[in-house]
């Protein structure tokens, strides 16, 4: 038996890949399908069938994003050094 992720020939016996460890039984994730949006926001045990490809490029989005926000609380953080609130507009 082929193993499915690293190619290595295993006995047809084996559960297990002699050379990765990897479950032989287990059906890997394909490439057919694209990565929507509404998938950045699913559980694990659904994310865990998705191909490693599709899962770098969810890894990337929310880095993306991860960063974009970082950079908006700082800039709320340095501009609000420099803006001065008359004491009649705070509660």
């Amino acid at each position: 038996m082929i193993c499915s992720y690293c190619q290595t020939e295993n006995n047809k016996f084996a559960s297990e890949c002699n050379f990765c460890k990897a479950p032989l039984k287990v059906e890997r994730p394909s490439l057919n399908r694209e990565v929507m949006e509404e998938d950045y926001e699913k559980p694990f045990p659904i994310l865990i069938n998705y191909h490693t490809y599709h899962l770098l490029l969810l890894l990337r989005k929310a880095r993306e994003e991860r960063t974009r926000c970082y950079h908006l609380m700082r800039g709320v953080q340095k501009g609000s050094k420099w803006i001065e609130i008359a004491s009649e507009f705070v509660c």
